[in-house]
């Protein structure tokens, strides 16, 4: 799934928007993209409509959905029969609220929750882009990043040094991409 049309990322790379010549490399961008996002953020953002959650051993009255927004659970089954029809479901948050708490041994939940193409709000989409761009950049040079400057020496000023790590090395989640990412991080009921 992609969070926009594919012609908006073939134009985003420099393509025109009808050519798929490099539509393999923007698929694996954008889901790495999308991984490391979840990753990340330890939930889901892209739509699936009847995705199912397992939870084994779980007990309490509330219940936190790995994948949301939530549009609608269309169903909820305890393996102990136990009732677990009444509930209220914090649809932006994907937490489930349990009117009487449970204990239960292995609660299969099956929703369709997540942001469909072009759904993700602008702030999420900032840092999906950041790092997208990242993920194409490094699919066209190989992974390779440009050699290492250890120092500028300008004549009759004086010499520069920098430190000698690599900036290749850091997150594969940019500085900006984590702060706005740290608001999408899942709620832990």
């Amino acid at each position: 799934m992609l969070p926009v049309p594919i012609e908006t990322l073939r134009v985003r790379i420099g393509l025109e928007s009808s050519d798929a010549s490099r539509d393999t490399d923007i698929q694996t961008a954008s889901d790495t993209a999308l991984a490391l996002m979840a990753i990340y953020c330890d939930r889901y953002f892209d739509e699936l409509i009847g995705g199912t959650e397992i939870f084994t051993h779980v007990s309490g009255e509330t219940l936190g959905l790995k994948r949301y927004p939530v549009t609608q659970i269309q169903s909820m089954v305890d393996s102990n029969t136990n009732d677990v029809s009444a509930y209220h479901l914090g649809e932006l948050t994907g937490i489930i609220h349990f009117d009487v708490p449970g204990r239960f041994h292995e609660l299969t939940v099956v929703t369709d929750a997540g942001y469909a193409e072009g759904e993700f709000p602008d702030d999420l989409m900032v840092a999906y882009y950041q790092i997208f761009d990242q993920q194409m950049l490094a699919i066209e040079t190989g992974g390779q990043s440009a050699s290492n400057i250890e120092s500028v020496t300008v004549a009759d000023v004086g010499t520069v040094r920098y430190g000698s790590t690599d900036a290749s090395s850091g997150s594969y989640v940019p500085p900006l991409s984590q702060s706005i990412l740290d608001a999408y991080k899942r709620y832990e009921a």
